[in-house]
């Protein structure tokens, strides 16, 4: 399991304590953050991504450890694709250790360190930024120029998806569905029983967040599994990892020193070294400008998502207190699905008993309330927050594997009710 260590960089300070006072976090297949804004919650989300790539060219030979171990080149151009070069202070301290490779920065010096795991699952990497917004509000953006480099990769990325989606795709919100015209490039919403069909950049601000994140999310997840080489719904590898596979094909192909036999093995190696096994999905606010039952919705997708396959990790940001009852409700549901299935026998009997009176099982009353393909178990969730008057990072306590209520999300709707009551209190007395 992969886990990172931070400190004084950006608005961290100290950094997390844990258990035996461990600064290390580790890196759940569901990990969340949550904070106010300046906390570093997207700084920890960002470093997560970057590292995982570092781990993932290293591994697959498109770079060499001696030439990452350059403290500016960490500093400027791997951490300078999010826009963090200038987080650094003399005293920043960040460690991450992943499977396959660990990383260190400390006092101005950065080196990489080779492990040896018996497997390393190669994944996809996508980081879903907040403005992703962008891409849906004008009808062409991969026009634009000057794009921040993360939102360019996600807007190559949604353009990609658009084209591998054949006829429409069932969007998790209020029965709509997405369409394409790949003649004239150009997306749309179609409404619940076709009552209305508009472009994504005239929907609302709630569709021009969750499409792009939705079609971008669904496409790398089910592109990593096999299915029929007639289906061309889902692509096999990322846009950028296109352009470098085609690349290395024409420099063998090019090599009049290698025969025909060398270049067909050749060309093998290079197909294994592309192959993915799983999907690093780093999402910010996926509840951006939506409402809580649509939260709910693209939530349950994301998870789904995320169980496609068991080396799959979904990261998020949040603000939202929904975001984080909904995954609490998916956790419960995990449990109680453990519950049916291996029950008692009076349980198999009420079931059966259900059938003969048309009735729904368990099972089925379960999946009504949460869909079973979305549950997550509570080993498996970790949430982090973040606080920006110190910049300190703790672990949300959880009870039973639910997490607790008593969070920085839920203690901003206290502190409004109980400003509400101090209103209340002022009335009656006037």
């Amino acid at each position: 399991m992969s886990k990172i260590r931070i400190k004084n960089f950006g608005p961290i300070k100290e950094g997390y304590v844990g258990e035996n006072n461990s600064p290390w976090m580790e890196i759940e297949k569901v990990t969340v953050f949550i904070g106010n804004q300046g906390s570093g919650k997207s700084c920890v989300a960002k470093l997560i991504s970057t590292f995982s790539w570092l781990e993932k060219a290293l591994r697959k030979g498109q770079l060499r450890e001696k030439d990452v171990e350059f403290p500016n080149r960490f500093m400027n151009r791997y951490c300078g694709y999010h826009n963090m070069q200038n987080y650094f202070r003399t005293n920043t301290e960040i460690s991450y250790n992943g499977e396959a490779f660990s990383f260190s920065y400390f006092e101005g010096n950065f080196s990489v360190i080779r492990n040896k795991p018996e497997y390393y699952k190669i994944p996809k990497i996508m980081y879903v930024p907040a403005e992703r917004n962008f891409v849906s509000a004008v009808d062409k953006p991969e026009k634009l120029k000057y794009l921040p480099k993360s939102l360019a990769t996600f807007l190559d990325e949604f353009v990609n998806a658009q084209e591998n989606v054949n006829g429409g795709v069932e969007l998790p919100i209020n029965n709509t569905s997405f369409e394409y015209d790949k003649l004239n490039k150009i997306a749309h919403i179609r409404g619940n029983k076709d009552d209305y069909r508009i472009r994504l950049s005239q929907s609302s601000s709630g569709f021009q967040s969750a499409v792009p994140l939705f079609i971008v999310t669904r496409n790398l997840a089910l592109s990593i599994n096999e299915r029929d080489e007639s289906d061309s719904s889902t692509s096999e590898l990322s846009v950028e990892e296109e352009n470098r596979l085609r690349i290395e094909i024409r420099k063998i192909y090019k090599n009049d020193k290698l025969s025909a036999s060398l270049k067909k093995v050749a060309i093998e190696e290079l197909s294994a070294k592309y192959t993915i096994d799983c999907f690093i999905n780093i999402v910010e606010e996926p509840e951006q400008n939506l409402f809580p039952t649509s939260q709910h919705q693209i939530l349950n997708s994301l998870l789904e998502f995320n169980n496609i396959n068991e080396g799959s990790k979904l990261i998020m940001t949040t603000h939202s207190p929904y975001l984080i009852n909904f995954l609490s409700i998916a956790i419960q549901g995990e449990f109680l699905l453990d519950k049916i299935i291996n029950g008692n026998s009076n349980k198999v009997a009420m079931d059966k008993y259900r059938l003969g009176k048309n009735e729904k099982t368990f099972k089925e009353r379960l999946n009504d309330i949460v869909p079973i393909k979305s549950l997550v178990n509570y080993k498996q969730v970790v949430i982090y927050e973040l606080d920006e008057k110190n910049g300190t990072i703790k672990t949300l306590p959880s009870s039973y594997g639910i997490p607790s209520d008593k969070n920085y999300l839920n203690q901003s709707l206290r502190h409004g009710n109980e400003m509400f009551d101090g209103l209340l209190e002022i009335e009656q007395e006037l």
